[in-house]
C-alpha cells in the first residue's frame, strides 16, 4: 500500500485504532513462548468448527514498517466484520509489528492469540510465510483456502521489487518477499490456494502472476498504488461470514465490489485473474516479442501521460503499462502503417489470451483505462531491465525466463 499521504492520515488513523490494541491478548509467559504450549483451548476451540469449515483466510500482515497503524485499523476492521469458527470460516492472522510477531484467530467479534514468540520475525523472509502457511494448514483445515498477503507491494520495479517488507530486518532498508522467494515460500507451504490476494501496491502485473501461477486459481491485485487504508475487510469478511459457501470468484469478486464501495469516485484500480490462464498469455506475449526481434522495425512513441486512448501507461516512471491498451496502440499503428499480417496476427492472440486471463476488474479516476494486468515496457532509460542496481533480477523472473519479453526489452532500450 502507498506511503504517499501517509504521513497526513497518521493523527486521524490513531485515534481509529488506538482500540485494536486491548483486542490483542498479551503474550504468553516465558514458559509458553516459543512452541504453541498454553494454546490448547484457543486451538481445541477453532478446531470444532475448522473441521467443517468452507474456508480457511490466511492474512500474513507484514506491518513492521510505516503502515503499522494502518495494520491496527484493518485488524480491528477484521474484528469488527463478526467473522469466526460459527461461521464456519477460519481466519488466521500473522501479524508483525510493534516489535512482536504474532499468530491470532478471529471469533465472532475477538482477536485471540495464538501464538506469540520472544523473537520478532522476519515477514521479508519466505521460510516465515512458508512455516506460516504449513502451520494453518495443520490446525485449520477447510475446504477452500485463501492467502492474503498485506503490505507494501512494488510489482516488477528496478530497483527495488516485491512485496511484504519488514524495516527491522535484513540490514539497512529492510528485508522484503522478491518474487522468486514468494514462489518458493508458496511451494514450501504446501497449499494450493482457490484465492491469492495482494493487499498491496503496483502487483496486478503479468510478471508477478506468473511467478505464482502454479499455486493458486485467482489472484486479486491492484495495476496501480493502494491507498494506505487497503481493502475494506468490514464489509468483505461480513460478507463472507453471511456467505460462507461463496465461490472462489464470488469471493474475489466480493473483494473489488468491497475496495470500490469504499473508496468511491477514488483513482483505485483492482483485477481479478485466472492464474491457469497466465501461461499461455506468456506465451502470446512471447510471439509479439518474437515479431519485433525478427523485424527489427522501429517501435512506434508512446506517450508516458496516465492511462487513456493516448497511453498506455499506469506508471510511466517505473515502465508499468496496460498490456490491453499496448495491444490497442499497436493494432492503430499496424492499420495505419505497417498492415503486417503476422503482427496483426500476434496481436489477436495476445488480446485473446488476456480476456480469458482477467475474469473481472474494475478502475476509476486518473486509471480508468487500466484494463487489468500491466506488463513491464520501459519509458524511461533507467527503468530498463540493464540499467540500476540489481538490474539483472529482472531476468531471474520465471517470467523473462520463459518468454523473450526480456531480449524484446533489451532491444527496446538499445533503440
Amino acid at each position: 500500500m502507498f506511503w504517499v499521504g501517509f504521513s497526513v492520515l497518521l493523527l486521524v488513523v490513531v485515534f481509529v485504532v488506538s482500540g485494536c490494541l486491548e483486542n490483542i491478548p498479551p503474550p504468553p509467559s516465558e514458559e509458553e513462548e516459543g512452541d504453541f504450549e498454553g494454546t490448547e483451548e484457543a486451538l481445541e476451540g477453532d478446531a470444532k468448527a475448522s473441521g467443517s469449515a468452507t474456508w480457511t483466510v490466511i492474512v500474513y500482515m507484514a506491518a513492521d514498517n510505516d503502515l503499522y497503524r494502518c495494520a491496527l485499523q484493518d485488524l480491528q476492521e477484521m474484528r469488527d466484520s463478526g467473522i469466526g469458527a460459527k461461521s464456519k470460516v477460519n481466519v488466521v492472522v500473522l501479524f508483525d509489528g510493534g516489535g512482536k510477531t504474532r499468530y491470532c484467530s478471529l471469533q465472532e467479534g475477538k482477536v485471540l492469540d495464538i501464538w506469540s514468540g520472544t523473537t520478532d520475525l522476519n515477514t521479508g523472509d519466505g521460510t516465515t510465510l512458508a512455516a506460516f502457511i504449513r502451520f494453518v494448514r495443520a490446525n485449520y483445515p477447510a475446504r477452500r483456502y485463501a492467502l492474503i498477503l498485506w503490505n507494501h507491494g512494488a510489482g516488477w520495479r528496478n530497483p527495488v521489487k516485491g512485496v511484504c517488507w519488514d524495516d527491522s530486518a535484513g540490514g539497512e532498508g529492510g528485508d522484503y518477499l522478491t518474487l522468486p522467494e514468494l514462489a518458493s515460500a508458496l511451494q514450501a507451504g504446501g497449499v494450493r490456494f482457490n484465492l491469492i490476494g495482494m493487499d498491496a501496491c503496483l502487483m496486478a502485473m503479468v510478471e508477478v502472476a506468473y511467478e505464482i501461477r502454479n499455486y493458486g486459481d485467482i489472484l486479486v491485485a491492484s495495476q496501480a498504488s493502494e491507498p494506505a487504508d487497503g481493502w475494506d475487510y468490514k464489509r468483505l469478511f461480513r460478507r463472507l461470514a453471511q456467505s460462507p459457501t461463496m465461490s472462489p470468484t464470488a469471493l474475489a469478486q466480493e473483494i473489488v465490489k468491497s475496495y470500490f464501495a469504499y473508496y468511491g469516485g477514488g483513482s483505485v484500480t483492482l483485477s481479478v485473474i485466472r492464474l491457469s490462464r497466465v501461461g499461455a498469455l506468456a506465451q502470446a506475449i512471447s510471439g509479439l516479442a518474437q515479431w519485433f526481434l525478427r523485424s527489427g522495425k522501429d517501435f512506434p512513441a508512446l506517450s508516458g501521460r496516465a492511462v487513456s486512448p493516448d497511453s498506455p501507461y499506469v506508471d510511466e516512471e517505473l515502465g508499468y503499462a496496460d498490456i490491453e491498451n499496448f495491444v490497442r496502440l499497436l493494432e492503430k499503428w499496424n492499420d495505419r502503417y505497417l498492415k503486417d499480417r503476422e503482427l496483426k496476427s500476434a496481436l489477436t492472440k495476445v488480446r485473446t489470451r488476456l480476456k480469458s486471463t482477467v475474469i473481472y476488474n474494475r478502475a476509476s479516476g486518473s486509471y480508468l483505462g487500466a484494463k487489468g494486468l500491466s506488463i513491464h515496457l520501459p519509458y524511461y532509460a533507467d527503468s530498463c531491465p540493464s540499467s540500476g542496481f540489481g538490474a539483472f533480477d529482472y531476468y531471474d523472473l520465471a517470467f523473462a525466463k520463459d518468454t523473450q519479453w526480456d531480449e524484446f526489452l533489451d532491444w527496446l532500450c538499445n533503440v
